[in-house]
């Protein structure tokens, strides 16, 4: 999806947590390192000639239609037939009529796959903002969990031809996109695959993941539960000690092998 399909090594550093990559990647012949601009090193896919990558929303569409036709390249620079964005309101949500008669326009526009050229696309066009809309789509669907911290997808702007305020998309879609503040920290989150799990395949790390936060819960409480049991039994033992000193206090000849004894019993 990124320009000339290169990627600073900083940046696929950065997005391995997200993607579910292991420390050591172990990388076949398609990739190989390049020297990018001052010095930085990048990481460069080797794509074949008219190796035709379709997207999610290609993919579902197709499934949708009965694995016929999509693409069309009437309209030039391989621009795809009309695909819509699953749409997914909060309860209670009701638009105002103009944001919703803007809604139904921006999905009749037409679909340009995150993978295909935008190079001929006027950034301040509607179609324009339906791609940076597909891209964060897309993004997001390949990540673990299916969501990222928005400032840490800033870093991407210059490689995949975003617009500067491409946070803003989050903000105008949130149909399918959700922000959550959780942490003081500003999340984005896709909202298809937890409305419409059978929409999207679950990562392989995820079950991983799972059993991981899982097993760890289960640790806590079992901590928990061994201190509680360690600080009544020292509760148990104090209270024996206090007990020996009043009686030490009416018996002048109690020693330190009396509260041994007494400590034990």
């Amino acid at each position: 999806m990124s320009r000339d399909n290169v990627l600073p090594l900083s940046i696929v550093q950065g997005m391995r947590w997200y993607l579910g990559l292991p420390p050591e990647m172990d990388l076949d012949s398609s990739f190989r390192f390049v020297d990018l601009e001052d010095g930085v090193k990048g990481l460069s896919l080797e794509c074949s000639d008219g190796e035709k990558v379709l997207s999610l929303l290609q993919k579902n569409a197709i499934k949708n239609r009965g694995g016929g036709g999509l693409c069309s390249e009437n309209r030039g620079g391989g621009l795809c037939s009309e695909i819509e964005f699953p749409l997914f309101p909060s309860k209670g949500c009701r638009l105002r009529v103009k944001i919703e008669d803007w809604l139904k326009e921006f999905q009749r526009l037409p679909y340009v796959s995150p993978y295909d050229d935008y190079s001929r696309l006027d950034p301040s066009s509607d179609v324009a903002e339906k791609r940076v809309v597909g891209f964060l789509h897309e993004l997001l669907c390949l990540f673990v969990d299916h969501s990222a911290e928005r400032k840490k997808l800033l870093c991407l702007k210059k490689w995949f031809g975003l617009p500067q305020k491409v946070h803003k998309a989050f903000e105008r879609h949130p149909q399918i996109f959700y922000l959550s503040m959780k942490n003081k920290t500003c999340t984005a989150i896709l909202r298809e695959p937890y409305r419409d799990k059978a929409s999207v395949e679950p990562h392989p790390v995820l079950a991983v993941r799972k059993k991981y936060i899982q097993l760890m819960k289960s640790s806590e409480l079992i901590l928990k539960s061994r201190r509680s049991s360690c600080r009544f039994s020292d509760d148990g033992v104090v209270e024996k000690i206090w007990i020996w000193i009043l009686m030490a206090k009416q018996k002048k000849d109690c020693n330190i092998e009396d509260l041994v004894l007494y400590t034990e019993t």
